[in-house]
């Protein structure tokens, strides 16, 4: 099994003063990677400039997007994004990219909000143009979403032959995409499309089993190889039940969505680092997301597990 990492996501910051020390903060705490959204409502910030500002002041940390909205973007103008960072940050990029869910961000743009399946469909022809424009000097096309003649992409990544591939989703569409395309796949709560409220079985240990159960018998012979991701959303508390009672009372949701949902970690430092072992022994997660206002406080858990 991979040694266990973790990353944070953020959408900005108040400034450009603070975005800049902040990723020097995570860096230095031990975090691998610091990953943006790629939201068009909300204030988040657009995810390449953002990240391409981190390169110059830092060295170990690496830019991820979590993840990018294949819609959103041409694959040919994007794979050219990708590269630049990629050479720019010394090869430190991480290329995390969905099928779209929220769908807020397509009204706030202005383009269709396909179905799932068309959009998991348009998502693997995205992927599979990418990985050839990454690879080869020049690139024909012909696919049903994308075709393109004498296609070309510089410069070339220092990684090689790419950056790591992440592919973030929750349906069984786009998990067995992940499982045959992806290097990491970041599982997620199926049913997250739209605005929509989750369901309780939706966030289950048991559901994530499932899911990454479904991964590995699509992956075949490639399944060691693939790196298992997930966001955990953590809260700080020596209550625990207390705590879970005052969010579930702010959120107007029922409180066993949040005590019994494999994405939070709502407890102590120690209770928390129990959760991140068990789902490591349960699932096979290697690679943890850490989200909220207590990402920072959590350098114990970072530094005990990875060694850092």
């Amino acid at each position: 099994m991979k040694k266990i990492r973790f990353a944070t996501q953020s959408g900005g910051a108040p400034s450009a003063e603070e975005w800049l020390a902040r990723a020097k903060r995570i860096e230095a705490m031990g975090y691998d990677t610091l990953a943006m959204p790629d939201h068009m409502v909300g204030g988040a910030w657009a995810a390449m400039p953002a990240l391409a500002a981190l390169a110059p002041v830092t060295t170990t940390l690496s830019l991820g997007t979590l993840v990018i909205d294949n819609d959103f973007r041409n694959p040919v103008v994007f794979a050219r994004e990708v590269a630049l960072l990629d050479v720019l940050s010394g090869g430190r990029v991480e290329l995390g990219i969905g099928a779209g869910w929220l769908d807020r961000d397509y009204q706030g743009t202005g383009i269709p909000f396909d179905r799932g399946r068309v959009r998991v469909a348009r998502l693997a022809e995205a992927v599979t143009l990418m990985k050839r424009l990454f690879t080869e000097e020049q690139v024909d096309f012909s696919g049903t979403y994308y075709s393109v003649t004498k296609a070309e992409c510089r410069p070339k990544t220092v990684q090689q032959p790419h950056p790591p591939l992440m592919i973030a989703g929750g349906g069984t569409e786009i998990l067995t995409l992940a499982a045959k395309a992806a290097d990491i796949v970041a599982i997620v709560p199926a049913g997250i499309t739209g605005t929509g409220k989750l369901a309780k079985e939706a966030v289950t240990l048991e559901t994530l089993k499932r899911q990454a159960e479904l991964v590995r018998r699509e992956a075949g012979e490639r399944g060691d190889a693939i790196e298992f991701s997930m966001f955990l959303d953590c809260v700080l508390t020596d209550d625990r039940p207390r705590k879970i009672a005052e969010m579930a009372e702010t959120a107007k949701v029922d409180p066993d969505l949040l005590t019994y949902s494999a994405y939070r970690g709502i407890g102590t430092i120690d209770e928390i680092r129990a959760h991140v072992r068990m789902l490591r022994q349960e699932v096979g997660m290697t690679y943890f997301c850490l989200r909220g206002a207590d990402v920072e406080k959590l350098g114990p858990i970072v530094s005990d597990l990875t060694g850092k």
